[in-house]
């Protein structure tokens, strides 16, 4: 299941949550209860060194 990153219209809480990409949920803030919330981009980062990264994909 993909994370999300949502961001509250009432309080500005900014939370995330485990959601399945294909079902639509209405997301309620878990600080003030509000379902009043737009999701945010997503980002992410990787651990390790980026010189060893482009051994990864060699298949071999």
């Amino acid at each position: 299941m993909p994370l999300f990153e949502y961001t509250c219209m009432a309080c500005g809480c900014r939370f995330e949550t485990l959601q399945k990409a294909d079902v639509a949920y209405q997301t309620e803030c878990p600080s003030c209860g509000s379902v009043e919330v737009n999701r945010e981009l997503s980002t992410f980062s990787s651990v390790g060194n980026p010189a060893s990264a482009a051994g990864c994909f060699s298949g071999g």
